[in-house]
């Protein structure tokens, strides 16, 4: 088995407690550990991967509470960096037309150095996992994110990589965000996209299109999360939809982060894992198993909460 370094943002998710109603007129938040980079570690260690996860929290409650959440999952935390800054912390609640109300207070994420991304670490893991919510920010982590990318791709590691958009990042400056993710996709073995992303970084109007934009311009293995749909996985060679089952559905919150963890983690196990994606079947099958584990996080409130069903 292939070790894992996940490398990004850990924080706290404050989720009202009361759906239908904007942050103003919540009366409680509910606490949750978040950050999509975390919640894919999570999940990998949570089935029985061997992952490491990068990155930095506050030497606060909060930050304490994260490292014992990934310690929970078996993933490796020695490579957290504790910042004086404070733990970065969202809240987010559904009004009632579903939309998300959404409040970031950025803190420890942007903190991370390459000099904190312990070097017998980096060299001892062979994939490398990137989930750019705030790795596209402005400030030292971003510079961070971009050379250990570079160092990755100069040693031929495996690279995956989800780019996470948010709304409340990047709304003003679409074309920001579509340069920063090109500039991961043209490096990647991997990419996990959903299908606002993938519609978006492509300026297409639907899949199909979108599935042939990157097969001109990429060489990775693409992962187009459909919801309940499943997912549309291909390369330039071949092309596949894979079902999702169907299940009673309380919150997404992770879910796609559970299915690019499961996808790591099956890949993981193969021998040389840039040859197992380009095989349709095994890449089926990873994908099947994804999709159900996906599928499971959706039953419950929180992106890391149903974890112990898997």
């Amino acid at each position: 088995m292939k070790s894992i370094l996940c490398i990004g943002e850990l924080l706290i998710d404050f989720i009202g407690a009361e759906t239908g109603k904007t942050i103003s007129k919540q009366s409680s938040f509910m606490m949750k550990a978040g950050g999509a980079p975390g919640n894919v570690a999570s999940t990998i260690g949570a089935l029985g991967g061997d992952c490491y996860f990068s990155g930095a929290v506050g030497k606060d409650g909060f930050g304490e509470f994260l490292i014992e959440t990934l310690k929970k999952f078996n993933v490796r935390t020695e490579t957290i960096k504790r910042s004086s800054e404070h733990t970065t912390l969202a809240f987010v609640s559904l009004d009632q037309d579903g939309e998300r109300d959404f409040v970031f207070n950025r803190g420890a994420d942007v903190d991370l150095e390459r000099d904190d991304i312990d070097i017998n670490t980096f060299e001892a893991c062979q994939i490398i996992h990137f989930g750019a919510a705030t790795g596209f920010l402005e400030g030292e982590f971003k510079k961070t994110y971009i050379r250990v990318l570079s160092e990755s791709f100069e040693s031929d590691y495996f690279i995956s990589f989800d780019p996470n958009y948010r709304s409340a990042f990047w709304a003003d400056d679409i074309e920001g965000f579509v340069r920063s993710a090109a500039l991961f996709i043209e490096k990647s073995d991997l990419v996990k996209l959903s299908e606002e992303e993938a519609l978006m970084i492509s300026e297409t109007k639907n899949i199909s299109d979108a599935s042939q934009f990157f097969k001109e311009r990429y060489s990775a293995v693409f992962a187009i999360t459909l919801g309940s749909e499943g997912v549309r996985v291909f390369n330039r060679s071949w092309d596949v939809k894979v079902p999702a089952p169907q299940v009673k559905v309380i919150d997404t919150t992770g879910a796609g982060d559970a299915f690019i963890g499961t996808l790591i983690y099956e890949i993981s196990k193969a021998e040389i894992p840039k040859e197992a994606i380009q095989d349709k079947n095994r890449m089926i099958k990873y994908a099947e198993k994804s999709n159900r584990i996906a599928s499971i996080i959706c039953t419950e409130y929180g992106a890391l909460t149903a974890l112990d069903k898997i």
